[in-house]
């Protein structure tokens, strides 16, 4: 039996809340499917708070979104989904 790969999350870490709020406000009103959560620990050198993209693929159009908005993302992290699914 072929092992499954594992769906992977997208997770934008920002310097500060504010940064993170601004653009989960902007992809919230692009439909984009996502939801503010805690940092995970393999990630954790920003504020704590990072927006978690449920399609790796809408990467590109969050990096374009984050830009029009001037918001400042320290980077995007791909994690696979931890145990069961969480959506």
């Amino acid at each position: 039996m072929e092992q499954q790969e594992r769906r992977m999350l997208g997770y934008v870490l920002f310097p500060n809340h504010t940064e993170a709020m601004r653009l989960y406000e902007r992809l919230k009103r692009e439909k984009v499917r996502c939801t503010m959560a805690p940092t995970p620990r393999e990630c954790s050198v920003c504020c704590g708070v990072s927006v978690r993209l449920e399609q790796v693929e809408d990467i590109p159009r969050v990096e374009e979104y984050a830009r029009q908005e001037g918001v400042t993302v320290d980077r995007i992290e791909q994690l696979p989904v931890p145990g069961k699914s969480i959506w």
